[in-house]
């Protein structure tokens, strides 16, 4: 059909035309403002924002904070797959799948743990959703580190368990506490019977004997004289024996029932703890036939604790290390240690044994939990140990695989350790400078150096300040009565503890030192023990 294009048609064509452009020029503007705010949005989102193809699993879009909080380039991220980011080789395939099915149901929020660039792993939070694009579904995930509140929620739940472990061991202790007061009292009276009975035994055996002469078949509780004659001391020792080690268990069940923190604690070393409680479990380990290797670390500082308890933690754990092992291929391995970065020491002991199930585990610091009923195990050494290293605000730790053996770790704060004191020893005989710095140095944490006449103790006192000056009265060049004259002469030195050591306690020279304000003498010849109390007294009492 003809149709004549006449100028009226070309015009409201033209006019059409024009009005639809202009609907387009409107609607393309309209989406770019709309693509411009929602790519403002998606990267001013202080969460990590991810979309990716939920059939291929390829990233397609990812905001600032996406690239800030995994560590990649846009360009690097672009590269990965959905999958690339989440931790845990097993884990991956059900949360990619979580990530889809969560989208789909419309947006869910879902936990899973995460893997940056450099490999560091984090958990985070999920929020999923889906949306079509050129036909294809398309999955959108922001994702939010909480690792901060993660770890937050852990020391909460371990708090909370503490608590509660604290309460049993509270009412643990009322229990032990009347238990062990009951016992005392008869456990009293036997210890003072004994020497009693053993006492009367000797004066009866005359009598007893002049009647077994006269009639050699009697017998005395169904005993003949000569059994009685031959085993009845030793029936008494054991007897006075067993009693005071009954003594000995309820003075550790009060100590356990007692609330206080063990306030008697001194400076000590866990090294030399260690020592001692090997000692007293050498006849336990040689029946065992157990090999014992020890990584001590002569780097671990001294600390303040009740030496009684650290021994009997660390006696509780070899004895339970023992207990685990049932083949003859055992071994315990005691280790020490200094975490410097939160200022603690740490004890380990590890053996080769059973091992524990994870149900196990959980209830190990039980009172009376003990998987040891057959081998007369009483389920209260770990718990009590648990009680002791809650005292020394320690933590008590413990790992075990089954078929594989254990691992009990005990984590000790050093903080708060005083600064170490400073002495300076003035001798001019090497061998006493030497038995003083030995003496001193095995009791406490003391930096010590040495000066073997007056000026050298001049010099010192210039560049090390000392706490206390161990002053030998006699020595050449400049003698003690000199450096004394000196100190006091000097404001700074003035107030300077001395401890004068001499061998003329009625000299002259000590007299003088005497009249300068210095009383602290120490006569020769002296043993080591008084050498400690001595400086004890001048460093600490003197501060009271």
């Amino acid at each position: 059909m003809n149709r004549e294009f006449t100028n009226e048609y070309l015009q409201k064509k033209i006019g059409t035309l024009e009005k639809e452009v202009l609907s387009l020029k409107n609607a393309f503007i309209t989406l770019k403002e709309s693509e411009e705010k929602y790519r403002q949005l998606f990267e001013k989102e202080t969460d990590s924002v991810m979309v990716f193809d939920a059939e291929t699993s390829m990233f397609e879009d990812v905001n600032v904070a996406a690239l800030n909080l995994f560590g990649y380039s846009e360009k690097e991220f672009l590269g990965l797959k959905a999958i690339d980011i989440f931790a845990g080789k097993e884990k991956k395939i059900k949360a990619i799948q979580a990530a889809i099915e969560n989208g789909a149901k419309r947006n869910k929020i879902f936990f899973s743990r995460f893997v940056k660039k450099d490999g560091s792993i984090f958990h985070g939070a999920i929020y999923a959703g889906s949306f079509f694009s050129k036909g294809r579904v398309k999955i959108f995930g922001a994702v939010r580190d909480i690792t901060e509140k993660k770890e937050t929620e852990e020391k909460l739940r371990k708090s909370q368990e503490q608590l509660i472990q604290a309460q049993k061991l509270e009412a643990l202790g009322i229990l032990v506490a009347g238990v062990a007061h009951e016992i005392n009292n008869p456990i009293n009276l036997i210890m003072l019977n004994v020497p009693l009975l053993k006492k009367v035994w000797h004066d009866c055996i005359p009598f007893i004997e002049k009647n077994a002469k006269l009639n050699p078949d009697i017998k005395y509780g169904g005993l003949t004289y000569d059994f009685l004659n031959e085993n009845m001391d030793q029936l008494i020792n054991d007897m006075d024996m067993a009693a005071k080690r009954v003594e000995s268990i309820v003075s550790r069940l009060k100590d356990f029932a007692r609330k206080s923190s063990f306030i008697d604690k001194s400076e000590m070393s866990i090294n030399d703890a260690v020592n001692n409680s090997l000692r007293l479990a050498q006849s336990t380990l040689t029946k065992s036939k157990i090999a014992v290797k020890l990584n001590l670390s002569a780097e671990v500082p001294r600390f303040k604790g009740h030496l009684q308890s650290i021994e009997q933690i660390i006696l509780n754990l070899i004895i339970n290390a023992i207990e685990a092992i049932d083949h003859d291929r055992g071994e315990v391995i005691i280790s020490t240690g200094y975490h410097k970065k939160d200022d603690s020491i740490y004890l380990s002991v590890k053996d080769n044994g059973a091992g524990m199930a994870q149900s196990d585990l959980k209830k190990i610091f039980d009172p009376f939990f003990t998987r040891k009923q057959t081998k007369g195990g009483t389920g209260l050494g770990l718990s009590v140990s648990y009680s002791l290293v809650k005292a020394h605000d320690g933590e008590f730790l413990c790992t075990s695989t089954e078929g594989e053996g254990s691992l009990f770790t005990v984590n000790l704060p050093v903080a708060h350790r005083e600064k170490p004191i400073k002495i300076l020893i003035a001798d001019d005989d090497r061998a006493m400078q030497n038995l003083i710095e030995r003496g001193l140095i095995k009791e406490r944490n003391y930096i010590i150096k040495k000066a073997f006449n007056g000026t050298e103790v001049l010099v010192n006192l210039g560049i090390f300040l000392p706490d206390l000056l161990i002053l030998d009265l006699f020595m050449p060049q400049m003698n003690g009565l000199e450096v004394c004259q000196t100190l006091i002469k000097e404001e700074k030195l003035s107030k300077m503890k001395v401890l004068i050591i001499t061998g003329s306690p009625e000299s002259e020279e000590l007299k003088k030192i005497q009249g300068f304000g210095f009383h602290n003498i120490l006569t020769k010849p002296f043993n080591l023990k008084d050498l400690v109390k001595c400086v004890d007294n001048i460093l600490f009492k003197e501060n009271l």
